[in-house]
């Protein structure tokens, strides 16, 4: 049973390490089960490993919680990397956008925690998304200061776009989904969505 969860999807780049491997147990059951239903004892029994390492290599719950936060920030900086930044402006922007969908799209886990983290009441997801906000907002000055984005547009726009474009259509895809089922529509004519950001 040891470290099954943190296997799917997930850790596929080979970062084996015990404290990688608490990482992506935490991330799984965090987006499976919600933080709160999750306790170091459980990730713990996940992995295969003490509390104790967990308390070493993270300190607290709300360590190994930032943790994983910077999980899911170093799997967007790996997809941005992917990109070559040859073409027009807007098929860089656009080809950084589509890489970041697909590496989430491979990694529906990363989306629950995404959705759970972000979504729910309690604001402790504040800090992951000032996280993904910020290197949004650096990316986006790279890109205008590069040539590589318009800068007839507000670059807070820009921002705002980039991110919606990137997740917002895996956010309600869930929901999309759902109401389909509901009314019996037949699932491989799933309506798709597209989410307009207006603004200048």
């Amino acid at each position: 049973m040891a470290g099954t969860t943190a296997d799917r999807g997930v850790a596929a780049d080979g970062d084996l390490t015990a404290r990688a491997r608490i990482r992506y147990a935490a991330l799984a059951l965090y987006a499976e089960h919600g933080e709160d239903r999750v306790s170091m004892r459980r990730v713990a029994a996940e992995v295969g490993v003490t509390i104790g390492l967990i308390q070493h290599h993270f300190g607290t719950k709300d360590g190994l919680r930032r943790a994983v936060d910077d999980l899911v920030v170093e799997r967007v900086v790996g997809a941005l990397s992917t990109v070559e930044h040859t073409g027009t402006a807007a098929e860089v922007v656009e080809a950084r956008n589509v890489a970041v969908r697909e590496m989430l799209r491979q990694n529906p886990q990363l989306v629950s925690y995404l959705n759970r983290a972000l979504l729910e009441p309690d604001g402790r997801g504040a800090p992951l998304l000032e996280a993904i906000v910020d290197l949004t907002t650096r990316e986006v000055e790279g890109l205008r200061r590069g040539g590589l984005a318009s800068t007839r547009t507000s670059d807070k726009v820009q921002v705002v776009r980039t991110l919606v474009d990137q997740v917002g259509e895996l956010f309600l895809r869930p929901v999309v989904e759902a109401i389909w089922a509901h009314i019996g529509g037949d699932p491989d004519e799933c309506p798709s969505i597209r989410i307009t950001v207006e603004g200048n």
